[in-house]
């Protein structure tokens, strides 16, 4: 009889800190387009602050979450987020 190599869970190697960085950003970047927001609360902090852009606030808010939570991920997690992203 065949042993079970499915049950058995695959080496994942260990992120440097630059890696995970990375990681991270590619996830949160292919998710939300972080950039895009960035380049607007920078380039024009008034519509920023705007009652109109409420929404991308929000939105950037939730990225900003996600960022934090994936910074706590285990390696595993985070090399299973960026593939799921397609990052």
């Amino acid at each position: 009889m065949k042993p079970e190599f499915a049950a058995v869970p695959p080496a994942v190697r260990k992120l440097s800190l630059r890696e995970r960085r990375r990681a991270v950003n590619a996830i949160v970047e292919a998710r939300f387009s972080v950039a895009a927001f960035e380049q607007v609360r920078r380039g024009n902090a008034e519509y920023w602050d705007s009652p109109r852009n409420d929404m991308a606030r929000g939105i950037y808010g939730q990225a900003m979450r996600e960022k934090q939570r994936l910074a706590q991920a285990s390696d595993a997690q985070l090399l299973a987020e960026i593939a799921a992203a397609g990052a």
